[in-house]
């Protein structure tokens, strides 16, 4: 008899596929701040000691009954420290990245020919990833696979590194800067995605995280976005392409559909059936809950919420339980009816 964790893969690999399935599968996006709620783990080790992640990130998931996969957690700033980003962390270890200084000041594209494409082993977190990685993949426990590190979208790599405002106003009065600056990130994604496919021989899918890009009217998307996604999956044609993008992209979805997608983590404030519209149904949907109504519920209220937002995806197993965010500060008891509402929900 199969295992919670393996028909819940089971059935999202034939949402993702356009299969018909037997039930609605479960999606969570889990990062460094989920794993340090669960086990009060050092950041610092976290970012900087593999055996640690690997060791953290299977005790979580243990927890969960071991539905999700280890993978290296730079937060976002993998690529953006490769391209001069300044990588800085909180009082509580939280990391981020902010603009370099001859980026953010630049005033037009001449200014900014010193620019080129970053070396994945170079001195940045691109690298910490990498070894992070190949630990991962040395060290694997049975009955897990290791996934490949979330790849920033190359909008918000160059929001980052510009400063968001500015960036998004670029677009309008400085466009050739604006396509100097996502040439450079892609190209640069597109190394750090190869190095993860040396390391792991394959890239059966990646996780493309680029909330920054909805700031864009969809004209705007359609230009500063979609070539670059293109040039992207044009490198890696058997991988499947993931988006996270839970901001308010309700205005740039029928867009999301036309990018290549297999499947988007979308904002709990679009309805199931609305994404499916918004998208043609040419998407597989993860979305349906709020993470914020996710994490106050008691798990006999989620069991119930879950099995809702379930039924409203009337039958269509293109739709995927899941949090339109992070699930850092929801309960291991909700996240374990979560699975449970799912796999006790039939089609």
């Amino acid at each position: 008899m199969s295992t919670l964790r393996e028909r819940n893969f089971r059935r999202l690999k034939e949402s993702i596929a356009g299969e018909k399935s037997d039930g609605h599968a479960v999606f969570n996006f889990y990062t460094f701040p989920f794993f340090q709620a669960v086990t009060g783990v050092n950041l610092d080790d976290y970012f900087h000691k593999p055996e640690v992640t690997l060791k953290c990130q299977i005790e979580a998931l243990e927890k969960i009954d071991g539905i999700g996969n280890p993978l290296p957690d730079m937060g976002s700033v993998a690529e953006a420290s490769g391209l001069g980003g300044l990588v800085m962390f909180d009082d509580n270890g939280f990391i981020s990245v902010h603009p370099n200084p001859d980026i953010e000041d630049a005033d037009d594209v001449d200014d900014l020919d010193f620019l080129e494409p970053a070396n994945p082993w170079g001195d940045n977190y691109m690298r910490k990833a990498l070894e992070s990685l190949q630990y991962m993949v040395d060290n694997c426990p049975e009955g897990y696979r290791i996934n490949p590190h979330p790849i920033m979208g190359p909008f918000t790599i160059g929001a980052n590194l510009r400063g968001i405002s500015d960036f998004c106003a670029d677009t309008i009065a400085e466009p050739e800067m604006v396509h100097k600056i996502l040439d450079v990130c892609t190209e640069t994604c597109i190394r750090f995605m190869a190095e993860q496919k040396k390391i792991l021989g394959t890239l059966h899918h990646v996780l493309i995280a680029d909330d920054l890009s909805a700031f864009l009217s969809e004209p705007a998307y359609r230009e500063f976005i979609l070539p670059y996604y293109e040039r992207m999956f044009a490198a890696f044609p058997d991988m499947q392409p993931w988006l996270h993008n839970d901001s308010t992209a309700r205005h740039v979805a029928p867009a999301i559909a036309d990018a290549g997608f297999l499947a988007w983590q979308y904002l709990p404030e679009i309805a199931p059936q609305d994404a499916l519209d918004l998208t043609n149904s040419k998407v597989t949907l993860l979305g349906g809950l709020s993470p914020l109504e996710l994490a106050r519920w008691t798990p006999e209220e989620t069991y119930d919420n879950c099995t809702k937002i379930l039924e409203s995806f009337a039958g269509n197993n293109r739709c995927v339980l899941a949090a339109g965010g992070s699930v850092n500060q929801v309960p291991i008891p909700n996240l374990k009816m979560m699975f449970k509402a799912a796999d006790d929900f039939k089609l």
